[in-house]
């Protein structure tokens, strides 16, 4: 690969897909196949059989939890370190979140706990990549067969990650990788869902397909052809499904990102190097280890900050003030969020409305996650979604002189 300096923000064949889209016109019944190419490349690229577009990277792992049959009172187990919607997609189709611990070093979910965590109503696992770096998955995936359970890879943070000699994305028995627009490759948004049973791939393609009965887990399978439509005994839904499907000028958009990714990728790396020479000479910032025979794709660029008398409001200011982009904290544990603490609330004070969750789910108001709710308020996500070399090192310099002044 060429030397990075500088990439153009949307690609120049993602204007061309785009284009060609345009040019077509939107039909119901025929299109330039935008969708199926994505998913394709996209599941060659990540070691997948199948890949099925969808709206964003929630609905991918509602799909997954549907097709691996996971229902009322099921037990998922998530971190407490994650986007909260790792945790929703289990109250969606009515299971009970169990939230996991995370590594003190890695900030990943903890082995450990899960194993803690599994009951005889355990029925599925959703390890998440944090800020880039997978979490440690052989002994996730021994568990899981242990206990036959499905194991979802949450991965919207980490794109071409690499885990003991494998890419991220190969290894669960699906992959969710999302195309938000914070993500490494974005068409605004959206996601995709891989895995490399056909059956399992069917059942996600028709969960999130409103349960079309004439569609398969082949590349762009998802649209009834006309000549069934078209007839009066024809038998549409199979089973109960959503409507998840990614636009086709969406997926023009993925792929012409896609085609690039390497570059995408690299340069998130770059900037994340330039950051760490400064974490890296700090004696009060820890960085996120990255463990032997990982590799890290920096979604962002994360670090502990370890003195107690260090304000993060103040620090933040700081940075921002001298130039910087600003920084984000770490999201609140999510059994913490309020969404979670007040469900505990309605399932206990009215039992009859919740009855897949009464006497199942545990008290969020009381559950603890003693590792990240300690780590948590003092951790700092830098951005590394600069499309030039210079503004990722202009950046890393306005950092260092934010670090100088403090220290």
């Amino acid at each position: 690969m060429r030397p990075l300096t500088s990439l153009p923000r949307v690609s120049e064949k993602a204007r061309e897909y785009v284009q060609q889209v345009l040019d077509f016109g939107f039909h119901n019944a025929s299109s330039l196949g935008f969708s199926g190419r994505l998913e394709e490349k996209f599941a060659a690229k990540f070691g997948a059989k199948y890949a099925i577009h969808h709206v964003n990277g929630t609905a991918t792992m509602h799909s997954a939890l549907i097709a691996a049959g996971v229902g009322a009172g099921d037990e998922v187990i998530v971190p407490t370190h994650t986007m909260a919607s790792t945790a929703f997609v289990a109250l969606y189709v009515n299971a009970v979140p169990i939230f996991a611990d995370v590594d003190p070093e890695t900030w990943t979910i903890s082995v450990e706990d899960i194993r803690r965590k599994i009951t005889s109503r355990t029925k599925a696992i959703i390890p998440v990549s944090i800020s880039g770096l997978p979490p440690d998955l052989d002994p996730i995936m021994a568990l899981a067969r242990e206990h036959n359970l499905i194991v979802i890879e949450d991965n919207a943070q980490c794109f071409l990650g690499y885990y003991k000699g494998r890419i991220v994305g190969s290894i669960g028995d699906f992959a969710s990788f999302s195309f938000q627009g914070s993500k490494h490759m974005t068409c605004g948004d959206g996601g995709i869902l891989i895995c490399s049973d056909e059956q399992l791939a069917l059942k996600a393609r028709r969960a999130a397909t409103l349960g079309y009965s004439a569609i398969s887990a082949k590349p762009g399978d998802s649209v009834i052809p006309q000549e069934l439509r078209c007839h009066p005994s024809f038998a549409r839904h199979v089973s109960l499904g959503y409507n998840f499907r990614l636009p086709e000028i969406a997926a023009a958009v993925a792929l012409g990102e896609l085609e690039r990714l390497e570059e995408l990728v690299e340069m998130r790396k770059l900037s994340a190097r330039f950051f760490d020479e400064v974490v890296r000479d700090c004696k009060w910032l820890i960085p996120q280890r990255t463990p032997a025979g990982y590799i890290h794709s920096y979604w962002a660029y994360a670090a502990q900050i370890t003195r107690d008398n260090l304000d993060w409001v103040e620090f933040r200011r700081k940075f921002v003030e001298l130039g910087g982009e600003g920084f984000y904290a770490a999201l609140l544990p999510v059994h913490k969020e309020p969404a979670f603490q007040n469900l505990s609330t309605e399932v206990q004070s009215s039992p009859e409305r919740y009855p897949q969750w009464a006497g199942r789910m545990p008290d969020y108001r009381q559950v603890y996650c003693p590792v990240w709710e300690k780590l948590q308020p003092r951790m700092i996500q830098l951005k590394t979604n600069s499309f030039d070399v210079d503004t990722a090192r202009r950046q890393a310099d306005i950092f260092a002189q934010t670090v100088r002044f403090f220290s």
